[in-house]
């Protein structure tokens, strides 16, 4: 089915007027944009191009406004052109605060031309409009963007300024708020992944809000996927279409004490033959972890988790179908994280979700690969104290602590459409607690869409296999004799939102996601 282009155009006409001033005459790019209209401009600060130089000097003595930036682009090495942006706008004096969900795109208006990585960001910065246009413009060009070139024709990167706190510009050069905002799905899917319970009085917003709202009304997310939309995980060099079926995390563990296969792979050659086995089984990652996080686990220092998992990454560089696999490791120290990358890792898996480690966040920002942050509080030897295992709202609780640790990665520079999202099962939480957030995880996921929009779009991994308290529910003590209960789990988690699967039998959880993939779909249908 079509998007209903001249419905659409029809509900959000008014909003489009209301954001354009009265008569205002528009660069020839946005001469179909609607101009005319009324708006109360009572609470808003409005510029016409005569005023841009006394905006310009009035607004240079404002310490820090917020902005909302779209970027978008096509061309080269995408997902590098965007996290290049991204630092180049930071050492700008643009500092970014949240980020939009990942999109690749189908183009428009000019068909024949490559797929389009599309996103958003709100940031703070004391330059003023034009001078932000600027440095954009800068950044553009050092990212090879040539300027007068195809209109709507393929380009490295793009990046447009949607908002610039609650200010209305006209200038020859532009235009705040972008005047095309509201009829581009493309940008538009990316802004209301930004909005949360914090922005709900923003004034700017306020606009969003109501676009949000005809977005529902005409489909919402289902227009995303019939317009060419999808959200996309970039890892290993791969977009994850993580939403189109439910992916395996094969788990391996190089430990002598891990609570399932401990001692089993503790040397490299069997811990290679086992990973070459998951893959042949279907696994989409692998995860290999050398510190064990058991409840009262010891914490290794960093020489000996490097002296156990550095055999292993070397091995794996020459397994044939080792391109096959997202290769994850599971670790909360940012030295052996920064070694796993250099090693080849793609991903780096922390159960403490940054906070075990200060510079970790900062070191997965600085390496560029995406991560999974988990719940927990405390760490494995405190982690089941009554004070750690005491919540009012269970799955609420464990998303608004998930949704800080989220931001603070942000704040680090991890984008959010790099972030997985592990709600903790066995971590932090008793055996009743593990059935109840499983039983719960779509609620779990609404949270974090209470902390933003977007939030609660990330992928969420589940941990559930094997673990104790599926033992404690079928009367199984030994781990091994937990796969048919891990099963079960798996396909719950997943008809409830869960979108990667850890597994120690990749094979078993790998038909069962099969079976509830295909449920969810009908169900979705």
């Amino acid at each position: 089915m079509a998007w209903p282009w001249r419905a659409f155009h029809r509900i959000l006409a008014p909003l489009e007027r209301s954001i354009l001033p009265a008569g205002a005459g528009l660069p020839s790019r946005f001469q179909n944009a609607t101009t005319s209209g009324r708006l109360d401009r009572s609470s808003h600060r409005h510029f016409h191009s005569d005023e841009a130089s006394a905006a310009r000097v009035s607004l240079k003595s404002r310490k820090l406004e917020e902005v909302v930036i779209a970027i978008g682009g096509n061309i080269g090495d995408r997902v590098r052109n965007f996290d290049t942006a991204l630092r180049m706008m930071r050492s700008s004096g643009i500092q970014i605060k949240k980020h939009a969900c990942l999109y690749e795109t189908a183009p428009m208006h000019l068909l024949d031309q490559p797929l389009f990585l599309n996103s958003a960001v709100t940031a703070t910065t004391s330059l003023d409009p034009h001078e932000l246009l600027v440095a954009l413009k800068e950044i553009e060009r050092k990212l090879g963007r040539s300027q007068g070139g195809v209109k709507y024709g393929p380009r490295p990167i793009d990046l447009d300024i949607i908002f610039y706190g609650d200010l209305e510009l006209s200038s020859e050069n532009l235009r705040v708020p972008h005047p095309m905002f509201s009829g581009r799905p493309f940008v538009l899917a990316p802004l209301l992944d930004l909005l949360g319970p914090e922005v709900e009085d923003s004034r700017h917003w306020s606009l969003v809000h109501q676009v949000r709202r005809h977005w529902n009304d005409i489909g919402g997310e289902g227009c995303v996927k019939r317009e060419g939309m999808k959200k996309v995980l970039p890892v290993g060099g791969k977009l994850l279409d993580w939403q189109e079926r439910t992916y395996v995390m094969g788990v391996l563990n190089v430990t002598p004490d891990s609570f399932s296969d401990g001692g089993k792979f503790f040397t490299a050659d069997k811990a290679v033959k086992q990973v070459q086995e998951m893959i042949e089984q279907g696994a989409d990652f692998i995860d290999v972890g050398a510190q064990s996080t058991r409840p009262n686990a010891e914490r290794l220092t960093t020489e000996e988790e490097l002296r156990r998992i550095v055999p292993v990454l070397e091995g794996l560089k020459s397994t044939p179908d080792r391109s096959r696999v997202v290769l994850s490791v599971d670790t909360f120290d940012s030295n052996v994280a920064r070694a796993a990358v250099e090693l080849g890792a793609d991903l780096i898996n922390d159960v403490s979700g940054g906070s075990l480690d200060p510079k970790m966040l900062g070191t997965v920002a600085e390496l560029g690969v995406p991560c999974v942050l988990m719940h927990m509080r405390g760490d494995p030897c405190t982690m089941l104290s009554e004070a750690n295992t005491s919540y009012s709202d269970l799955p609420r609780d464990v998303a608004r602590e998930l949704a800080v640790s989220i931001e603070q990665a942000e704040v680090a520079g991890v984008p959010a459409w790099k972030i997985i999202a592990d709600p903790g099962f066995g971590f932090s939480k008793t055996a009743e607690q593990n059935v109840e957030l499983l039983a719960r995880l779509d609620t779990f996921r609404s949270g974090l869409t209470q902390a933003r929009f977007g939030v609660g779009s990330i992928p969420v991994l589940a941990g559930i296999s094997r673990k104790a308290f599926l033992g404690q529910i079928v009367g199984c003590s030994r781990a091994e004799d937990r796969d048919n209960a891990t099963i079960a789990a798996a396909t719950t988690a997943i008809l409830k939102g869960a979108n990667v699967i850890r597994a120690h039998n990749v094979k078993a959880v790998r038909d069962g996601a099969m079976v509830a993939d295909s449920i969810r779909k009908v169900l979705a249908s």
